[in-house]
């Protein structure tokens, strides 16, 4: 659904833009995401207070203990009283208010929308929540966790950007670190 969905919506982008985006950030936005405030931009003053509102969120809610229980299991979740259909529905519509305002920072830190200018986040997006130590099939993890692993891999991007080795090197080594990672981390089997 996701796939087939982002299909359809790149298409009628492309169509709407002709392929060509047109006109620029605001010069707010731009602001918010670049300009200097002290030490740090706007933004991770927001960020600080994003996460510490997920943290609640997650950690402190009702809400956020049903998202744990259906990551343990559906059936469970089900049988706890979970209602796990309207508890799904309302964690896709959080994911794509902040994946929407992601692309809107995005827009703000280059200055102009593009169609593709998420894509090279996608594969990273999945890692950190991996090298947080959360698993994908569910059962474990935490918000903290995950922002851990934001800043490890950023660490790791910024520390092979500031080498001299060439891109298709820094891309491998990135994968392998990120490979090693999940394998580490990956839900032990009982032998």
């Amino acid at each position: 659904m996701t796939l087939a969905t982002n299909g359809i919506l790149q298409g009628f982008a492309l169509l709407y833009s002709q392929g060509t985006p047109a006109g620029f950030s605001s010069p707010m936005l731009r602001w918010f995401m670049t300009a200097r405030l002290g030490f740090v931009t706007p933004v991770v003053l927001v960020m600080v207070v994003f996460v510490a509102g997920a943290v609640l969120l997650l950690g402190r809610t009702p809400f956020g203990r049903r998202v744990y229980g259906i990551g343990n299991g559906l059936r469970a979740a089900r049988l706890s009283g979970i209602g796990v259909e309207r508890t799904l529905i309302l964690v896709y519509m959080l994911s794509a208010v902040c994946a929407a305002l992601v692309g809107i920072m995005l827009t703000g830190f280059s200055g102009q929308a593009s169609l593709g200018m998420g894509d090279d986040y996608l594969l990273p997006s999945i890692a950190v929540v991996v090298v947080g130590g959360a698993l994908i099939t569910g059962g474990r993890g935490h918000y903290l966790g995950m922002l851990g692993g934001v800043l490890l891999l950023t660490a790791l991007q910024m520390l092979l950007a500031g080498t001299t080795l060439p891109y298709a090197t820094r891309a491998i080594l990135y994968g392998l670190v990120v490979l090693g990672a999940v394998m580490a981390l990956r839900e032990r089997q009982p032998h």
